[in-house]
């Protein structure tokens, strides 16, 4: 748990100094981004999926894991947001998050994990540990 601590005082820091390139300062460690592949994949990559790429209306044949593993609540939630969920790798998504502070950065990925919580979950480390995995993807470092 020493670890978070550090990660939540650089974090900190990294808030003081300003916005920077997450890339450069990332101080996630890669065994912690491949415990959060394993936290994202057995949570948020329901929405958007194993790859990272999102989802999109009419494409279920061709995403995994298959939309019918999703919840009623969770399928009720896309339907409302038109079927579609943002993709969480590339440019696209990369260039609005990567002058985040880490801090910024983490609190965004730990309230949109909250959002559907699951009993495996131990926050914050989960939160953290997925964060460390899109970064670590997004970086290409994974």
């Amino acid at each position: 748990m020493n670890r978070w601590i550090v990660a939540i005082l650089i974090s900190t820091a990294a808030t003081s100094a300003g916005a920077a390139d997450l890339c450069s300062i990332n101080p996630y460690t890669l065994t912690e981004a491949q415990q959060g592949r394993a936290a994202f994949d057995s949570h948020c990559a329901l929405c958007h999926q194993y790859s990272m790429r999102g989802r999109v209306p009419g494409n279920f044949a061709n995403e995994s894991p298959n939309i019918n593993l999703l919840s009623e609540g969770d399928l009720k939630f896309l339907d409302n947001a038109g079927g579609n969920v943002p993709p969480l790798l590339g440019r696209k998504f990369f260039e609005k998050e990567r002058h985040d502070s880490l801090l910024e950065f983490t609190n965004k990925v730990g309230g949109a994990a909250n959002t559907f919580p699951t009993k495996d979950f131990k926050a914050p480390a989960s939160y953290m540990q997925i964060a460390a995995y899109v970064l670590y993807r997004n970086c290409g470092r994974l």
